[in-house]
């Protein structure tokens, strides 16, 4: 690795401040003498900038590789070693966090290189190894139900039955925790082909609220199995019907339960530990920080890098959590006949549409025709939506609502139907139409922050109904009050309403809150005119057309900034000019 010019720079400029990192200082009497670095000290000091820069600028993967060239140049350093540990877990690389760990005394493992160690040994059948790893450690708080139930696994594979058992069982002092724990129990139960044990532990976490999706299919099977064939039925039902990508990814489950199931046949023991210690994790997903939830589902997927469970959990979380290269390189590892293939489709689909939404819009386009579910459907409406194809968008969501009011589908899962078509016709020209289905958006979830949003503004900028319309947007001010495009509706609104002052105040505020929508500029340039600053209004107006506005929008602020507003019906003055300059 060759010595960059920055590391030359910093290596001469603050050579006095390496003794702090553990090197010893020159003698008082040799101070004024030039400090020379030996070249691994370069390149260790080199190392360590480059891990600190790409923390700053969030670039998780090279973090990673160059605090992992740091451990290795010093790996007796336990600084070093932590934050290559971290850096590593951040990203997945669990091989990594491994020989890291084989490097460094046992005490000084942190709990997570542990895990990785003792995963390492399970995957090879080094199941008593595994165990050892586990047993001799005292976890933290967060991760201690985890280690426990991977070492019942680890007695499992040993044929140790009834101790693994016993060890899920364990009490933990805590009613949410062994809660959560029930689905996992119930794995081990199913695997030992103890049956009804496990029914009546997924009985429980039923009634618990437990719904890993993992879980769930295991629960119909098992009940199906048992000639309970309408029991499974009726649990699988509430949450394998409607549009969403849960639903997607127990329909196939709930087929097999209502044909009268198949031949349940046992699964490998790797699949039946992954799947159970998945629900344990996703049981307790909202309890835990998000950095320790996707560490230990990044564990999992190096316990078993095939499960597309794991693969999908683990993508949807990473999205959530702003971590979108990674979360699409993992959804793209779920096969197309796994359940969980849909819901890993919509998530890459709108990971794309960030983008490129043509792109994002025909892979929906393929994923509908491929796979006739109502949540490929939902994504395809909502693709087209977005893209302005309102027409096709229009009919996408005509037949999904048609498909749920047939299957009786929860007002949550209807009212974004409504919402979309509404939508779709408001931009078609077809405002009765539109009107009645927002109005029905609205009366299914009346604290629907974007519904009263749309359906205010859609009444403003027509100048109907203008009380409702301001009250609709309060209604959605107070529900985000940090919402700019809201603001700017309540204040074109008051525009409407000829109350210039006061739309002014209420659309400098939306433009403090959304200073890079063209709209907003927009509106605030023709209050700013109302109110008789016209300076300010052609340089609102200037600044949005700077915003790449669309075509017509574009056009429009041409024409203001050339001539200004044609003057307002509702004063007497301009009035009069209206009326001189119509025709006799």
């Amino acid at each position: 690795m060759g010595l960059s010019v920055g590391a030359a720079i910093l290596i001469a400029t603050t050579a006095t401040s390496w003794a702090a990192e553990g090197r010893p200082k020159a003698k008082k009497a040799e101070a004024t003498r030039p400090v020379v670095l030996q070249r691994s000290d370069a390149d260790l000091y080199a190392a360590t900038l480059a891990g600190r820069y790409a923390q700053n600028v969030n670039d998780p993967r090279l973090a990673a590789q160059a605090w992992v060239q740091a451990f290795y140049r010093r790996p007796h350093d336990v600084e070093l070693y932590d934050q290559a540990t971290a850096a590593n877990l951040e990203i997945g690389n669990f091989a990594m966090v491994v020989r890291m760990a084989k490097l460094v005394p046992a005490t000084q493992r942190t709990d997570e290189a542990v895990l990785a160690l003792a995963v390492e040994a399970f995957t090879e059948g080094r199941f008593a190894d595994a165990g050892r790893l586990l047993e001799s450690r005292a976890f933290d708080a967060g991760l201690t139900q985890f280690a426990s139930h991977l070492r019942a696994y680890a007695l499992l594979g040993q044929g140790q039955t009834q101790a693994a058992v016993d060890l899920a069982a364990k009490p933990t002092g805590s009613a949410a925790l062994d809660e959560a724990a029930l689905m996992s129990r119930a794995f081990i139960l199913a695997h030992a082909g103890r049956s009804a044990e496990a029914i009546r532990l997924l009985d429980q976490a039923h009634q618990a609220g437990q719904d890993s999706p993992t879980g769930l299919r295991l629960y119909g099977q098992l009940l199906t199995a048992a000639g309970r064939q309408s029991d499974a039925i009726a649990r699988l039902t509430p949450f394998a019907t409607g549009n969403s990508p849960m639903a997607s990814a127990l329909s196939g489950a709930l087929a097999d339960a209502q044909a009268g199931g198949r031949v349940v046949s046992r699964s490998s023991f790797l699949s039946s530990a992954t799947s159970g210690l998945l629900t344990l994790v996703e049981a307790r997903k909202g309890q835990r920080a998000s950095g320790e939830t996707t560490e230990l589902l990044y564990l999992l997927a190096f316990l078993n890098p095939g499960s597309s469970a794991v693969n999908a959990v683990l993508g949807q979380h990473l999205v959530s959590y702003g971590q979108a290269d990674q979360a699409e390189l993992i959804l793209s590892r779920v096969g197309s006949t796994s359940p969980d293939y849909v819901a890993a489709q919509v998530e890459l689909a709108w990971l794309i549409y960030d983008r490129d939404p043509v792109l994002a819009l025909q892979k929906a386009e393929r994923l509908a025709a491929a796979q006739d579910v109502p949540a490929a459907w939902t994504v395809l409406a909502d693709m087209l939506a977005a893209n302005r194809r309102d027409l096709e968008a229009e009919a996408a969501y005509h037949r999904l609502i048609q498909t749920g009011e047939a299957g009786r589908w929860s007002a949550s899962q209807m009212w974004p139907l409504y919402f979309g078509r509404g939508g779709a016709r408001e931009r078609l020209g077809r405002w009765q139409e539109a009107l009645a289905d927002l109005r029905q958006a609205k009366t299914l979830a009346p604290n629907q922050a974007n519904v009263l949003n749309y359906l205010g503004y859609a009444l403003a900028d027509r100048g109907e109904n203008l009380d409702e319309a301001l009250g609709l947007l309060r209604s959605a001010m107070r529900l985000r009050p940090r919402s700019g495009a809201i603001a700017d509706s309540y204040g074109w609104a008051l525009f409407k309403l000829g109350r210039y002052e006061e739309a002014v105040g209420m659309l400098e505020r939306a433009a403090i809150l959304a200073p890079t929508l063209a709209e907003v500029a927009d509106h605030l340039g023709d209050a700013y005119w109302r109110t008789g600053h016209e300076d300010e209004a052609r340089m609102e107006w200037g600044r949005a057309l700077s915003l790449s506005p669309p075509e017509d929008m574009a056009a429009a602020l041409e024409i203001k900034l050339d001539k200004g507003l044609p003057p307002d019906p509702r004063k007497a003055a301009d009035a009069a000019i209206i009326a001189q300059s119509k025709p006799r």
